[in-house]
């Protein structure tokens, strides 16, 4: 069976798609469909950027969940400004969060919805890091 065009995408970040029948193993993931919605709605570049933002950062290597996929693409899209002006400290930015505490602590807070919680958990954290209040002068 030849591969598709998303499987041949992930290749070049290291990434295998698996059947969610299986374990995941790292880097490997279950997110098909979230990862087809996204390169569907927003494009290649911006499902590469996302899932960069996840694998090419410390310890979230293999944080390759649907829920944290689809938060991260989500606050992307909402500020294109951190991804489009200052890519280098975003991604240095997702060093210094811990995906995997942020997902838990959003799955401990269903019946809401995971994406959407981890969403908001995963902004702060970025928000502290690349929104710096400006000081005013006295």
């Amino acid at each position: 069976m030849t591969k598709g065009r998303l499987d041949t995408l992930l290749d070049g970040l290291g990434i295998k798609l698996v059947p969610v029948h299986r374990r995941r193993a790292p880097a490997q993931s279950h997110a098909r469909g979230t990862m087809q919605e996204i390169r569907g709605q927003h494009g290649d570049g911006h499902l590469i950027f996302a899932l960069r933002c996840i694998r090419q950062t410390g310890n979230n290597r293999d944080e390759l969940w649907s829920d944290t996929i689809g938060a991260v693409s989500d606050i992307l899209v909402q500020r294109q400004d951190w991804a489009l002006r200052r890519p280098g400290d975003l991604l240095a930015a997702f060093d210094d969060i811990a995906l995997g505490a942020l997902r838990t602590d959003a799955v401990a807070r269903r019946p809401w919805p995971v994406r959407a919680t981890l969403r908001i958990l995963i902004y702060r954290e970025l928000e502290k890091r690349l929104d710096v209040p400006e000081r005013l002068a006295v």
